[in-house]
């Protein structure tokens, strides 16, 4: 492969890289929180990334996920009309900045269960079997934008916040202290025009690589 063609294809994958990402000290575990210190509960970082159609979600732990049972993973996500619900709901009361209007709710045996709550009535819970995807320390979820529809907010501009929360009633959350740790606000990363063009330009030109050797080797 010409020496051009290598330094296209590693811009490529630098371009795709999620930038709404951010780490979280280790060891952090609210204060409010009474149970096992347990280290997949622990987050160490969390990304979000938005490619016009759905969200990727993705969040890394300082232990192996699905270790400690009950524990599970919440994406609280503000869509324009999020409100402390935490704070105004649960005892003890917590961070009165932590809004959302909706939630990804990942279980650790790859069930994702996504949430909305729309301006009246109940909440829409949609329970997807191998949604969350664990891989070591890490879990991940994909979640189409039709499941999330504005609340006042553009989709880029949704806010998305991750807890760990550990139950002591496997089949329903109870006290907020059995929320762990919480991870850093953040906003879904979108590609840039530019980035999408090198990428496409970079799938192209991989593309051509391969069939040009396919050529040689059946010639």
């Amino acid at each position: 492969m010409k020496m051009r063609h290598k330094f296209l294809i590693a811009a490529m994958l630098a371009a795709s890289a999620p930038a709404g990402a951010a780490t979280d000290p280790a060891g952090d575990f609210l204060a409010t929180y009474t149970g096992a210190q347990s280290a997949n509960l622990d987050i160490i970082s969390a990304s979000a990334r938005f490619d016009g159609t759905s969200f990727t979600l993705s969040a890394t732990m300082n232990g192996a996920i699905g270790a400690t049972p009950g524990a599970l993973y919440v994406w609280g996500v503000n869509r324009g009309a999020g409100t402390a619900r935490l704070n105004a709901l649960g005892t003890p009361a917590l961070d009165p900045d932590v809004r959302w209007d909706a939630l990804a709710v990942q279980l650790t045996d790859g069930t994702l269960r996504i949430v909305q709550f729309p301006a009246a009535g109940a909440p829409v819970i949609t329970a997807i079997a191998g949604g969350a995807v664990i891989n070591g320390n890490t879990i991940s979820t994909s979640v189409p934008l039709s499941f999330w529809p504005t609340r006042g907010f553009d989709p880029t501009s949704y806010t998305f916040q991750l807890w760990s929360r550990l139950r002591v009633n496997p089949a329903a959350d109870g006290f907020n202290s059995e929320i762990a740790d919480f991870g850093p606000r953040i906003f879904a990363s979108v590609p840039e025009p530019a980035s999408w063009a090198l990428m496409i330009a970079g799938f192209g030109l991989m593309g051509a690589t391969v069939r040009r050797r396919t050529a040689v080797r059946y010639a």
